[in-house]
């Protein structure tokens, strides 16, 4: 008859093989979590978060293009490849309004919602990158602007080539996004009050 200790053993050794046993089927469905993105739906505005290349410009281009700013404005948020001169010189009628100076997601995310309040808009359709986009949506639900439950905040792909949901792993820049983003998640997940308190859109000003 086992004592206390060998039944723990014994528990132990079988958590650690069940676990064992749903390491594969966790990593082939870890890419389909990890992307949090939709179809794009008919919104107020586009936004174009920053931390990324061209393509979230390019994506959030072709969105407003194909009608789906009903206030027809993009909003680039954040640090980025592209800038305002950028935007200037490549897209000249591109109607933007450019604000670099929230420095990470969590600002970025905030920034929006309360730019959406001043503005008496409703929703916004964000562009990022399909990885990036579980931790922005995660962020979305932690950070409060007074009584927001109004905001839609719905998140695209960006339509980057290096992505594959179902195969991550298989190229480098992916997959080394995806343990990037991990990280991220869980540092979000153990301090998720501290992004409560991030900056508002009057600390810009």
């Amino acid at each position: 008859m086992l004592n206390g200790r060998q039944k723990w053993v014994k528990m132990l050794k079988i958590a650690f093989f069940i676990l064992f046993m749903l390491i594969p089927f966790t990593l082939l469905n870890y890419g389909k979590w990890l992307d949090a993105t939709e179809k794009p739906v008919k919104s107020d505005i586009i936004v174009c978060l920053g931390g990324g290349t061209y393509q979230r410009l390019i994506r959030s281009k072709e969105l407003l293009d194909a009608g789906y700013a009903e206030k027809n404005l993009i909003l680039l948020v954040g640090e980025a490849n592209y800038n305002e001169r950028y935007v200037e010189k490549h897209y000249p009628d591109l109607p933007t309004i450019v604000d670099e100076r929230p420095k990470n997601t969590a600002q970025e995310i905030r920034f929006v919602k309360e730019f959406l309040k001043e503005h008496n808009y409703k929703s916004a359709l964000i562009v990022t990158d399909p990885p990036h986009s579980r931790r922005a949506s995660l962020l979305a639900s932690l950070i409060l602007v007074g009584d927001d439950r109004t905001l839609h905040l719905h998140f695209v792909d960006s339509g980057v080539r290096w992505w594959n949901r179902e195969q991550y792993w298989k190229n480098k820049k992916s997959w080394g996004f995806v343990k990037a983003e991990t990280l991220r998640i869980i540092y979000t997940l153990l301090f998720s009050a501290n992004f409560r308190y991030s900056k508002t859109l009057t600390d810009y000003r």
